[in-house]
Order: C-alpha cells, then structure tokens, then sequence
C-alpha cells in the first residue's frame, strides 16, 4: 500500500532527526548545549560532497560494502510498520527483517578485515564476539512473539498487540529482554561507546576507521536508519497502543504524534542508560547479554505456565 511506503519513507528521512536528538538530550544531561538536532544531516551532506579515500590493499567488498550496508538499511525501513498497520500485508515477516538487518553487521565486519588498518580486524572481531552471544537471544524473543501472538509478520503483530488492552508480566519482562539486545546489536553503551576516540576501545567506529567520503555518509545514515529500525520495532511489538489500523485522517494524526512521544520516550532512556553507565570490558558484555537471555527465557516460561 502507499501508505507503507510513505511511512517507510518518513522513517528514513527521519532516521538522522532522531539521532541528533539522543545526543542533544546526552548533551543537555551532562550540562553543556552540544550540537543542533540537525547536524547529523549537515555531516552527512558534507560527508558526500567528499571524494573517498581508499586503501591499495583493499579489495571491493570497501568498495560496494558502503552501498550494500545503505540498501539493507533501506530494506530493512520498508519491512517495518511505523504508525499504520492493516495486518493483511504480506511483508513483515520477522526472520526476513533480522536476515537483512544482519547484512549491514555482516558487510560491516567484513569492511573491518578487509582495510589497511589493524584497528579493524580488531573491531571486527570484538563485534562477532559480542554478536555470537547476542544471536540466541534474538530466536528466544521470536518465539516469545509467536507464542504470544500466533505470528512471525511484524505488521499482524503489532495490530493485534495494538487493540489489546492488557499487558502480561510475561510481556513486560519479554520487552526488558528485548531493550537489553537493542542496546547489544546498536552497539550502545555499556556495550560499545560510539563517541570514543580511543582506538583500542573501540568495537563498531573500529570497522569503519578507514572509511571516508561518501562511503562513510552511507555507514553513517545506515546506522541511524538501523537504530530507528530497532526502535520502531520495539515500540510495534511491545508498546503498539495507539497505532493507526484504519486510514482515518484521525487515527493516522494520533498514531503519529504517539509514535513520536514513544520514540522522545526511549531516546531519553537511552541518553541516561549511556551517561550513567560506563563502558564495560569486553569479556563483561557477555553477562549482559546471558540477562537478556535470562529474561527471554523467563518470559517464555511465565507465559507457557500462565
């Protein structure tokens, strides 16, 4: 439908907006005013007015692997409700929308190897070390979802989710799950920190530490893309309430200003989560994540025992 498309479509546009806006509230929590909301658009125009620079010693997976990671990324945008779902569409499906999200991490990683720099074979396997443990908790929450909800398509889930009008313990604990491995695969902080400029601490800015120019513009709105992505879904799946299911000029104008107030919700969240926590070591993310997988786990179980 068109309305998929256009809501896919604000979604993307809208991707840099909203990563501006969780490093201003970073900026305003830690009591300096930081950039405009808007710079993430401004670097990235400058970023593609730029020539890129690339290694002799690269092969072309640097060379397409920017464009590749930027269609996933765009893919991914239009498998995702946004504000509107009828939950008829045959797009959706959960497994398709992880297989394609998890390209940019693929190309990424391989970018990380295939530079000059040794920085990058570093992030790319601190990134597949975090990634194998963060995997099984992504099939516990899907079939949290099926159990819960008899389907796999994203756009069904969150319309039946959205006309309910009681939320389980089961449901609650699922959710913490999720934010866990949200923060895990975005690689947020305590996982990762994506401000650092410290090399040997770093995971995800390790991989793309050669990249510049317009190769670089493309990583850039890719990862803002892919934060929204996860964003949208958590709020689609766990919190849907208000969600447009009709094309009324009424229910689209309150499914859309609710599904901002939710995203202001978790940015802000996610803004404290990142300055009040610091990074952990690498061989701490683990227990992270083994909480993320606990919680999976008892979710699934409270609800199969409910």
């Amino acid at each position: 439908m068109i309305i998929n498309i256009i809501q896919s479509m604000i979604l993307i546009i809208a991707a840099p907006l909203f990563s501006g806006i969780l490093k201003r509230i970073k900026a305003i929590l830690r009591g300096y005013e930081g950039a405009p909301v808007l710079q993430p658009y401004f670097d990235i125009k400058k970023l593609l007015s730029k020539e890129r620079v690339i290694s002799k010693s690269s092969s072309f997976i640097t060379t397409v692997g920017p464009i590749i990671i930027l269609s996933a990324a765009i893919l991914s945008a239009f498998l995702t409700p946004v504000f509107f779902t009828a939950g008829n569409e045959l797009i959706g499906n959960m497994f398709i929308l992880i297989f394609i999200l998890s390209i940019i991490k693929f190309f990424n990683t391989l970018i990380g190897l295939d530079c000059a720099c040794t920085f990058g074979g570093m992030g790319s396997s601190r990134e597949m070390f975090i990634y194998m443990f963060a995997e099984p908790v992504v099939f516990l929450i899907l079939a949290f979802v099926y159990f819960e909800t008899k389907s796999f398509n994203i756009y069904k889930i969150a319309k039946l989710n959205a006309v309910r009008t009681d939320i389980s313990s089961a449901h609650i604990v699922a959710a913490i799950a999720f934010l866990i491995w949200l923060i895990a695969e975005n690689a947020r902080m305590p996982v990762d920190n994506p401000e650092t400029h410290l090399e040997l601490t770093m995971v995800h800015e390790a991989m793309i530490l050669d990249i510049s120019g317009r190769d670089l513009a493309y990583i850039e709105l890719a990862s803002a893309i892919k934060l929204a992505i996860f964003l949208t879904i958590f709020i689609n799946i766990f919190l849907p309430f208000g969600m447009a299911v009709s094309l009324s000029a009424a229910a689209l104008i309150k499914a859309v200003i609710l599904y901002l107030i939710k995203m202001l919700v978790f940015l802000l969240i996610i803004a404290i989560v990142e300055i009040s926590i610091a990074k952990f070591r690498l061989f701490r993310v683990p227990e992270l994540i083994a909480a993320s997988f606990s919680f999976a786990i008892a979710a699934i179980s409270m609800m199969y025992f409910s």
